[in-house]
């Protein structure tokens, strides 16, 4: 039996690294002081979220065939009913502040549902529902969302949506797109988000990819992303 397992090594690298930012951040706050007792229930999060999204490629499955093979269905719910029974320790709490991302999770559905996983907004949104776990996992330390952290967490991965898209099209109008997106994230993070520009640093690799639009094989690229997604959440650390 083979079993869905999501093979998109950039999406678990986004989730490792949104996973660290928030235990970093977390820690940051000091939660020890308070006497909370937060190391197994940070450890069923991370479990419960790594089911919910290896739910995603049966999802997609039953999405695309209408339902008809069940064992599609039958690993759907396994990996998700799976997640929700792990994650019972951060929704007794978590439910209802997080509702608010609950238009996330609907949206990503109608748009698998329409066979547009490949769309910039398909991906877009999968990358923000995969940096959520930086304010989930923020908040079964401290018990406080983190809206701060989630923007600062979505707003850097987002930027690699862009650059890969610049790499496949080869349009000026992604070229731009991407420049104007990066040069927009620094002004969210300065003005708007009080963190140290410093910490988006690594996006200048993205400035000057599409000034000079290197060739480059697609693992070359992932890699590049994989190191500017580990000095992100070094510097994230430093600066938060």
């Amino acid at each position: 039996m083979k079993i869905p397992i999501v093979k998109e090594y950039g999406s678990w690298a986004v989730f490792i690294f949104s996973c660290s930012a928030g235990i970093t951040a977390g820690l940051l706050a000091r939660p020890w002081q308070t006497g909370k007792d937060f190391s197994l229930a940070t450890l069923l999060t991370v479990l419960g979220l790594i089911f919910l999204i290896n739910s995603k490629n049966p999802l997609s499955s039953v999405l695309r065939t209408g339902g008809r093979e069940k064992e599609h269905l039958l690993w759907f719910m396994f990996f998700s009913l799976a997640g929700i029974a792990l994650l019972i320790p951060f929704l007794t709490e978590g439910a209802k502040p997080f509702l608010v991302f609950s238009p996330l999770v609907f949206g990503y559905v109608i748009l698998l549902s329409g066979r547009q996983e490949h769309n910039i907004f398909t991906e877009l949104t999968g990358f923000a529902l995969l940096t959520l776990s930086a304010p989930v996992i923020y908040f079964v330390i401290t018990g406080e969302l983190s809206l701060r952290l989630y923007l600062a967490v979505f707003i850097f991965f987002a930027a690699g949506v862009f650059k890969v898209k610049a790499r496949i099209k080869k349009t000026l109008a992604y070229r731009w797109l991407m420049i104007l997106y990066c040069a927009a994230s620094f002004i969210v993070f300065f003005y708007y988000l009080n963190i140290s520009a410093i910490v988006l640093l690594p996006l200048f690799e993205n400035f000057v990819y599409v000034l000079w639009m290197r060739d480059e094989k697609l693992v070359t690229t992932g890699n590049i992303e994989l190191l500017k997604g580990v000095v992100f959440t070094v510097l994230l650390g430093f600066f938060w």
